[in-house]
């Protein structure tokens, strides 16, 4: 094992460094994991270049990522399920696992939520992080550790799709074809969503969201999106597409808000939600949906090829940054290799 630990850093003025830290050592029912590939959220993507995200504000250094997969290279006492050499995925979000949320399933909501790369909390783009034993899920042979990465993310889709409740066969339409909407929409034809519909302001990402499940695709506001789908998946952090979404559902339909709109507060016709009786409901990252993910990611249900456009090596990180936070529009997710 290298003796070498290089981290990412992020500081309050909007600068990248890596710099060196020490290893650390593994805790009683804790996993020492080798680093292997992160991907770039837009949530690292908002710290870099606005120095917050809501009421997340970045005031010292810290390492980003969260969306990572590696091998174990130590383990701490106790731990039974893994040992070295085993490839895992990391689920950044630690609860407290005692509180009622927790121990109603919900965990993703509990108040004591340690989640890695949410400011001070250092994060994945790490040579070496320490996660508990039940937050490293073992991945087969057959799933690559960069596809591995985007566990994180389509754990986001799936929750999605699970929190919209909706019947096989339903009609979907996916609001934003960025990597979660595009997560989203597979998600959705994986859970048994049948014709699906996706909207967003970039050809390029319409013919990706064709080629990989959609029937139909349109820009935002062509008039035949009026009342035509049975779950709406706003994934786009839109305020003027939130303020349609409505609009689009059926009566009777779930609406799920994805992404958070900028500023937090947007109008909504609430007299069209309460005549269709819309379940409008929103998501906070996911619960349970590792397995899930690992599962599909492995037999090739969610197409990655397609998603991961670029990847740079670890000391390449911080022009990998720079391209997904410049160059939005040329990219779907970019991954970095250690």
């Amino acid at each position: 094992m290298s003796n070498i630990n290089r981290c990412l850093l992020l500081d309050a003025g909007h600068n990248l460094t890596i710099e060196e830290r020490p290893i650390p050592e593994p805790q009683s029912g804790e996993v020492l994991v080798k680093v292997a590939a992160n991907g770039i959220c837009g949530s690292d993507v908002h710290f870099y270049k606005d120095g917050r995200l809501g009421n997340c504000v970045v005031t010292t250094p810290y390492t980003p990522g969260h969306e990572a997969s590696g091998v174990v290279a130590g383990v701490g006492e106790g731990v039974k399920t893994l040992r070295e050499g085993d490839r895992v995925t990391v689920e950044p979000g630690f609860p407290c696992g005692c509180c009622a949320i927790c121990r109603s399933g919900r965990y993703n909501l509990c108040k004591e939520m340690h989640f890695l790369s949410q400011p001070p909390i250092h994060g994945t783009f790490r040579d070496y992080i320490t996660v508990p034993e039940s937050f490293a899920f073992p991945i087969p042979d057959t799933l690559s550790l960069r596809d591995a990465a985007m566990t994180e993310p389509l754990a986001v889709a799936i929750h999605s799709v699970n929190r919209a409740g909706m019947r096989t066969g339903a009609t979907g339409l996916i609001v934003g074809a960025g990597p979660i909407g595009l997560l989203t929409l597979q998600a959705f034809k994986a859970a048994g969503g049948g014709r699906a519909i996706c909207v967003d302001l970039i050809d390029k990402r319409l013919d990706l969201a064709r080629k990989l499940g959609a029937e139909e695709t349109f820009f935002p506001g062509d008039p035949v999106l009026c009342d035509i789908a049975d779950a709406v998946f706003e994934t786009a952090g839109s305020a003027e597409a939130t303020a349609g979404l409505f609009g689009m559902a059926r009566q009777g339909a779930s609406v799920v808000q994805v992404g958070c709109p900028g500023g937090n507060f947007v109008k909504l016709d609430i007299a069209t939600m309460m005549d269709k009786e819309i379940n409008y409901t929103g998501i906070f990252r996911y619960a349970n949906a590792y397995p899930a993910a690992i599962t599909w990611l492995a037999a090739g249900r969610i197409n990655t090829k397609e998603l991961i456009t670029h990847t740079f090596p670890f000391d390449k990180a911080i022009d990998a940054f720079n391209l997904a936070a410049d160059h939005p529009k040329e990219t779907i997710k970019v991954v970095v290799e250690n």
